[in-house]
């Protein structure tokens, strides 16, 4: 028993007492963690799985408020009220929240990502609600208490990662459904994705297209989870915390096309996907006085929202050192140097490219011809490779000695090396 484990937490106090739902005996307590271990203590009856529950919560630092540090209150967007018994045999809710009412039995996830790709999550197994009427009604308490709890301590929990990846929110944690059973998945974020290929660092959010671009450049990775089955629901899009930069209209339209395009890749269907662009839910209530707030871990990358009237550059470039690409005199990529490539291209992907042209370049050592055969191998070497991560018709050009970098142009050691070059350039809309 963790006797710290509420602390800072509004939770509702339930009071377990008497028997399980089937029959074992259950100890009274007002702590909302042993409402969890209650529910763990009981024994199923065979009944096939009828609901499974996945809940991720997004607790990069932009979804909390950046000056108090005060999270959401995600059990009352996504349940409202508390647990109570309905003749069906389900959890009842209310019907103020996302998630009206839970069919048991029930396998439900709740989990808490950040900027990497791991999730972590805990794990509720409700069996099929049966017995008397205060049997039922304590059931039903518990359910909802420890989902509070649950909800609560990922929603608190400080972010191991740089960033947001909300695409690894995509990756349901509990198995062994059947044909029957209904699949939900829930993700409470604001879907401004800052690492992984759905990453917005550089998109302007007014193109369409380029939305419909990043969904591809996704699956062209595989990097869309299979949700076959699942219905997704996801409609806090665009609602960061308090004192963040918000979207305008024109960014959460954009916003929405991004994720349910996102989602259908993942489902196979756009019917299963719910994309909105509700408001954030209210800070979690304090208790005993004091407001639960998240005050440390990793921090978070900012999504420029860019105004229409100042469209950035289309066309980029990325500049890779040669020497840390290929060994002196060969067109063959080292192993740090594939490993940055690959690192590179799919942060590419995610911008949805329209054209990519790779050129190399050498210093002015050797002879023309010898220089610009060189450079032109290399060039094809990291043209390779970028399609070989799923980028699309990648140019290859070779410079040789004929484009020296501006300040770079004399004969020593320092303007060599700056010369020996490889340049990706590449265009975009946003």
């Amino acid at each position: 028993m963790r006797a710290h484990a509420c602390a800072g937490l509004s939770v509702l106090a339930i009071l377990v007492s008497g028997c399980s739902v089937l029959g074992g005996a259950q100890a009274t307590t007002a702590d909302p963690d042993a409402a969890c271990t209650a529910l763990k203590g009981l024994e199923g009856d065979g009944t096939a799985t009828a609901e499974q529950l996945v809940i991720m919560v997004d607790r990069s630092a932009s979804m909390r408020n950046k000056d108090s540090g005060e999270v959401p209150d995600w059990y009352a967007a996504i349940f409202a009220g508390d647990g109570t018994p309905l003749p069906d045999g389900s959890v009842g809710f209310g019907s103020g929240g996302l998630i009206p009412s839970l069919r048991t039995p029930a396998t439900i996830s709740v989990g808490a990502f950040d900027g990497g790709n791991r999730v972590t999550a805990a794990e509720i197994s409700l069996p099929r609600m049966s017995g008397g009427e205060v049997n039922r009604r304590d059931f039903a308490a518990n359910t909802g208490s420890c989902l509070r709890f649950h909800l609560g301590e990922k929603t608190l929990s400080a972010p191991d990662t740089e960033g947001s990846n909300v695409l690894a929110a995509f990756q349901p944690t509990v198995t062994g459904a059947g044909r029957d059973t209904r699949r939900t998945l829930v993700v409470a974020s604001d879907g401004l994705s800052t690492t992984g290929c759905a990453g917005l660092l550089t998109t302007a959010m007014r193109d369409p297209g380029h939305a419909d671009r990043i969904v591809r450049a996704c699956r062209a990775q595989k990097a869309v989870p299979a949700l076959r089955g699942w219905s997704v629901r996801m409609p806090w899009v665009g609602s960061s915390g308090k004192g963040h930069s918000q979207p305008q209209q024109g960014h959460l339209t954009w916003l929405e096309r991004l994720w349910s395009g996102l989602c259908a890749a993942a489902t196979g269907e756009a019917g299963s996907c719910e994309i909105g662009v509700r408001q954030q839910p209210g800070a979690l209530p304090a208790t005993d006085g004091r407001q639960p707030t998240v005050k440390e871990g990793a921090a978070d990358v900012a999504v420029a929202f860019q105004q229409s009237e100042h469209p950035p550059s289309s066309v980029r470039t990325k500049e890779f050192p040669g020497d840390l690409l290929f060994a002196t005199d060969s067109a063959t990529l080292s192993a740090g140097g594939t490993r940055r490539l690959k690192e590179f291209a799919v942060e590419l992907a995610a911008q949805g490219p329209e054209t990519v042209t790779v050129i190399g370049h050498t210093d002015r050592r050797g002879s023309s011809g010898h220089n610009a055969a060189l450079s032109g191998r290399r060039a094809e070497s990291v043209a390779a490779l970028l399609q070989e991560e799923g980028l699309r018709g990648v140019a290859a050009e070779g410079a040789g000695e004929e484009r020296p970098k501006p300040g770079c142009r004399g004969d020593s050691a320092a303007d060599y090396t700056c010369n020996r070059r490889v340049e990706i350039v590449y265009k975009v809309r946003g």
